[in-house]
């Protein structure tokens, strides 16, 4: 473990030349505990373990009761894996040096390599009780090393108690709001870096991080702004750009993304997927000839990229070219045949140009693959009923119920069938309790994009209805 306490220069240096003229004249000199420290903390620091070890087996022989010695013996054990002999050396010195912090620490190491994390806690937490002056330091190196092992929710209690004992300071900060993050605490995480940010605002990592957070909470302004900030302390920061589109773009300010993916893509050359998200902010805004530009650069550079196939495809099809889009969409089923949208977009070509059957079918691949497409099962019915309109659309409903029966989309489409083809307001009434518990939400996007649809009086008439039933009485 990571040694805070250091010797200074000058007598390192000393005690290495000492050691190193004793190797080259092969005679044994002597060393007192403190120079043997100083020599292997140097020898282990830049992983030179051979000259490591043969100082500290010098150093137990003339100083054989030396416990600092021992520990570092019982540390090199751990290191080499040699656990159990490690921590019988520990235990017989816990028996003589029952204050001291040390043995305590690399005692919890041990049973933490070991599985033992119960013992291991309780072994640091008896450490940092004899740490005295220390207690700062071993507080915060307990802490980063849980954090490194992945154990987050342990290390943040010993974060929290040096943070509320000592003055707090940006490494701690940083380490604390780490694990905080890691355990899903975004706010918790957020305060830190603001604390962090308050003892320096220039702190590069603290903006960039924040803006992660932001992002995480889809507040894509105050992401933009802490993105910003990064990018004015360090006008070479790549990934602050990048991380700025993205939220630009979550945001629908595409044309603000476009220029951040752009000075992107000026200051960095792995560009495929900035060129990918470029294309996909020229569509977004309607520009199907940029966007069909960009999304060819990117299939030229990778061929392999479906996602450049698709947008490829839909750009296309967007200028009406449904020949050539479902060539590019071909294109990205065949990378990749699992992504429910690129069947969806495949059905919507094929119907353009009058295919309906290949379309249902393509529709039906992209439904097995996400049922929770609402759109996707009353474009299905309608094809359906396109197709033929007498087909038996009550086996189809009871064979899709049957299917998924707790899926908000197919319980939403119930509730249309119900009462616009079946006249049975009752069980529409059933679908629509259902289809509200799972996604609430749903309705006001379905009302939006088939506004059409609920125009037809019998499901205005059922919705008044079922809504005016639910309103809480007065």
């Amino acid at each position: 473990m990571q040694d805070f306490l250091h010797a200074s220069h000058d007598e390192v240096k000393e005690a290495l030349e000492q050691f190193e003229q004793m190797l080259n004249n092969e005679k044994e000199l002597y060393f007192d505990v403190h120079q043997i420290e100083n020599i292997y903390d140097f020898y282990s620091d830049n992983n030179k373990q051979d000259e490591a070890d043969r100082i500290l087996q010098i150093g137990l022989k003339q100083h054989p009761q030396a416990t600092s010695l021992q520990i570092k013996q019982a540390s090199l054990l751990t290191d080499r894996g040699n656990y159990e002999e490690a921590r019988q050396l520990l235990e017989r010195l816990v028996q003589i040096e029952y204050t001291n912090s040390d043995v305590f620490l690399n005692l919890g190491w041990i049973y933490l390599n070991q599985y033992e994390q119960k013992k291991a806690i309780e072994h640091f937490h008896k450490a940092v009780e004899f740490a005295f002056e220390d207690e700062e330091d071993i507080l915060f190196e307990i802490g980063y090393n849980l954090s490194q092992e992945g154990l987050y929710r342990e290390a943040i209690p010993f974060f929290m108690r040096a943070k509320e004992k000592y003055p707090p300071n940006e490494n701690l900060l940083f380490e604390l709001a780490f694990c905080l993050d890691k355990m899903g605490l975004t706010e918790d995480s957020i305060a830190m870096y603001h604390q962090l940010l308050d003892i320096n605002p220039f702190s590069e990592n603290g903006w960039y991080n924040l803006g992660i957070l932001y992002n995480k909470q889809e507040k894509y302004t105050e992401a933009v702004q802490a993105y910003e900030y990064t990018s004015t302390i360090n006008p070479n920061h790549p990934e602050a750009c990048f991380n700025k589109g993205n939220s630009l773009a979550h945001a629908g300010l595409f044309s603000e993304a476009l220029e951040a993916y752009l000075d992107h893509a000026s200051m960095s050359k792995d560009n495929v997927l900035t060129y990918q998200y470029i294309a996909d902010c020229w569509e977004q805004l309607g520009n199907y000839d940029m966007a069909i530009r960009f999304f060819r650069l990117v299939t030229t550079i990778k061929a392999t990229s479906p996602d450049a196939w698709y947008g490829l495809g839909t750009s296309l099809m967007g200028k009406e070219q449904f020949e050539s889009g479902l060539q590019a969409i071909d294109q990205a089923i065949s990378i990749n045949p699992m992504n429910a949208d690129y069947w969806f977009a495949h059905a919507r070509g094929l119907f353009e140009l009058d295919k309906v059957d290949d379309a249902t079918r393509s529709l039906e691949n992209g439904l097995n693959l996400d049922p929770n497409e609402t759109s996707g099962w009353i474009e299905l019915l309608k094809l359906k009923l396109l197709e033929n309109p007498n087909f038996e659309l009550e086996d189809f409903m009871k064979d899709v119920l049957l299917k998924y029966p707790e899926v908000a989309a197919v319980n939403y489409l119930a509730m249309i069938v119900y009462v616009k083809h079946f006249k049975d307001n009752t069980t529409a009434k059933q679908h629509l309790e259902i289809a509200l518990s799972l996604d609430p939400d749903e309705l006001k996007t379905l009302m939006e994009d088939y506004s059409d649809l609920f125009k037809d009086q019998s499901i205005v008439t059922f919705l008044n209805d079922f809504l005016d039933n639910q309103a809480p009485e007065a």
